[in-house]
């Protein structure tokens, strides 16, 4: 999907953003309460932008290795690791600042341990 949507924003296609935008209306501002509520509302524009190309990036990196990274097994890592990682953070006055990155490097070491360890 960050492939197809990079296509669009070269292509300078808005219409396409547009109606991204307009026809999942209730989960985009689902997702943006979620983001403020997790950002505390501070940067919640620059957060929510980082944590959708993350997820984009991941569904097109599950096409091109053809192992399903948001099922099963790989869930179940990737829930109890961001639980341990995001309660230590949060708690920590110097790393909450780097909140949203942390979040982000804790998916991919999530996904890359249940590789090695499910072995796809």
């Amino acid at each position: 999907m960050l492939i197809e949507m990079l296509g669009h924003l070269f292509a300078l296609d808005l219409g396409w953003f547009i109606g991204l935008a307009t026809n999942s209306v209730m989960i985009t501002f689902m997702l943006f309460a979620v983001f403020f509520i997790f950002l505390e509302g501070k940067k919640v524009l620059k957060g929510s932008i980082i944590i959708f190309i993350t997820l984009f990036a991941f569904l097109d990196f599950e096409k091109v290795i053809g192992i399903p990274l948001f099922v099963g097994g790989t869930l179940l890592i990737y829930y109890i690791t961001k639980i341990a990682v995001l309660a230590m953070v949060e708690n920590n006055k110097y790393l909450k600042k780097y909140l949203i990155f942390i979040n982000e490097l804790q998916m991919y070491g999530s996904f890359i341990l249940s590789i090695v360890i499910l072995g796809g």
